[in-house]
């Protein structure tokens, strides 16, 4: 029983780790992507409206 629950504490902490790196870097890409949405928008003319549906339907 000793046995499984060392490999059960070691799972659990490699979990931990995994997750905690995961988590930094989603932390980090959402920073850049905060940091180059200013950067990306331009202004420019208002797109045209969609096309309206005509022509000979069948």
């Amino acid at each position: 029983m000793v046995i499984d629950h060392a490999s059960a504490r070691a799972f659990l902490r490699r979990t931990s780790e995994s997750l905690r790196d995961a988590a930094k870097e989603l932390d980090d890409h959402l920073a850049f992507q905060h940091f180059l949405a200013p950067l990306t928008r331009q202004e420019g003319p208002p797109l045209p409206p969609p096309p309206t549906p005509g022509g000979r339907h069948r």
